[in-house]
């Protein structure tokens, strides 16, 4: 039965793939995704449905487009086979090594379809992130947006709290994840109206790459007598007291959420009846299984930008992207804050081997972090219980330290 089912996700997974191909091209380029049809990219033919097929049509096609013999880069290929190959990983991460989340019971395809659905959901947002910021340097909002839609969607239908994955939280937790998204909200409409200022109005500090590549672009274009390909002059550089100064925008922002968390939490701890109340409402699966997506992705995302924030403010250069922080709000959202927390901290170990690479060579000092972010997420997947397991113990201890600062005793943070 297992082999039917290997089959048939890795034939899934490898249109997928293809998909992403499309996703990846046109996505960053503001293209439409539906139109127009798949088409070689040379001579713009429209390619039948059997040069479509993934994996087999480009072999089929020795690697050439079937009306002009243009090569067909072996990246398509290569990315639908990955996409078919992480398909079938997470079949039997789940279902076979019974891996992934820590469950009270073995795990089935039949009974739990909607976790795979999620984890290989967000395996493929991540990939097509991934290979959008190796090339680019940017990660498209469109992306961590709809990773966020999902989660919260799926999470709000079909979160038990006996059920593998689900993101069900104690009653004070989901008071915490109801007052920040208030404060995000209000942050929100104060950035709409102007209230609060965007950081780095004028686009972010150019990538040192980015610079270079502007600058031969530039100099080619005079030689050649005819305008460069961007729009416009080249940005000029921030000084870092001016980096620093930007970030003061992005520590506003964050203030409502923060302030309005803490404060919904403390009123829970200090006002019996409404704790009662909030209890009440909270034992609603639907309400707390949104509530518990919602304040995962907002752990995820403040996790990233309090990096972003503190190591901005540190070394005068622009940190991590907000880019970063728009993909871990959505991998909260989805997976949950533990999960998109251990991912992050251990997104280095990822990325430690090839940064060192380029230090050596001098082929670039920065680095796109999205692929080292997505890496560590696929990796915590399938790990996440034994992790869990491991850190548990401290982390009851941190939070019983914390809950007895605030209120003299040890109850009531501890279902955080």
């Amino acid at each position: 039965m297992h082999l039917i089912y290997i089959i048939f996700f890795f034939a899934l997974g490898a249109c997928v793939g293809s998909f992403l191909n499309v996703v990846v091209w046109r996505l960053p380029r503001g293209e439409s995704l539906v139109t127009p049809p798949s088409h070689c990219p040379k001579c713009n033919h429209r390619l039948a449905w059997f040069d479509n097929i993934p994996v087999f049509g480009w072999i089929a096609l020795g690697g050439k487009c079937r009306y002009c013999r243009s090569p067909i880069s072996a990246r398509y290929p290569i990315v639908e086979a990955i996409t078919g190959f992480l398909f079938v990983l997470y079949y039997v991460v789940l279902f076979i090594w019974q891996m992934g989340p820590c469950a009270s019971r073995d795990l089935t395809i039949q009974q739990d379809w909607p976790l795979y659905g999620l984890y290989v959901f967000t395996i493929a947002c991540l990939l097509g992130a991934s290979l959008i910021d190796a090339e680019l340097f940017i990660i498209p909002q469109q992306i961590p947006i709809l990773m966020t839609i999902v989660g919260l969607l799926v999470h709000t239908i079909i979160d038990r709290p006996a059920l593998p994955g689900s993101l069900n939280v104690s009653a004070r937790a989901a008071g915490l994840s109801a007052g920040a998204a208030i404060g995000l909200l209000i942050s929100l409409l104060a950035r709409w109206q102007g209230w609060v200022k965007i950081s780095f109005p004028e686009g972010e500090p150019l990538l040192e790459i980015d610079r270079q590549m502007m600058l031969e672009e530039e100099e080619k274009a005079k030689r050649e007598g005819r305008a460069p390909e961007f729009d416009g002059p080249i940005p000029p550089p921030y000084t870092s007291a001016q980096i620093r100064a930007e970030m003061r925008h992005e520590m506003y922002f964050l203030m409502p959420p923060l302030l309005l968390g803490g404060l919904f939490v403390i009123a829970l701890m200090k006002v019996p009846a409404l704790d009662h109340t909030w209890a009440h409402w909270m034992s609603y699966d639907w309400i707390n299984g949104l509530l518990g997506a919602l304040l995962g992705g907002m752990i995820g995302g403040f996790v990233v930008w309090l990096t972003r924030i503190l190591g901005t403010i540190g070394f005068g250069r622009v940190a991590m992207g907000l880019g970063d922080v728009d993909l871990m709000f959505g991998v909260g959202a989805i997976l949950g804050g533990a999960t998109a927390t251990i991912a992050f901290f251990l997104a280095p170990f990822f990325g430690i081997l090839i940064a060192i690479y380029m230090l050596i060579t001098g082929k670039r000092r920065e680095l796109p972090y999205g692929p080292y972010l997505s890496m560590a997420t696929a990796f915590v997947m399938i790990f996440y219980c034994p992790i869990a397991m491991y850190l548990k113990p401290g982390m009851l201890g941190l939070v019983s330290l914390i809950n007895h600062w605030i209120t003299g005793n040890d109850g009531g943070l501890s279902g955080l």
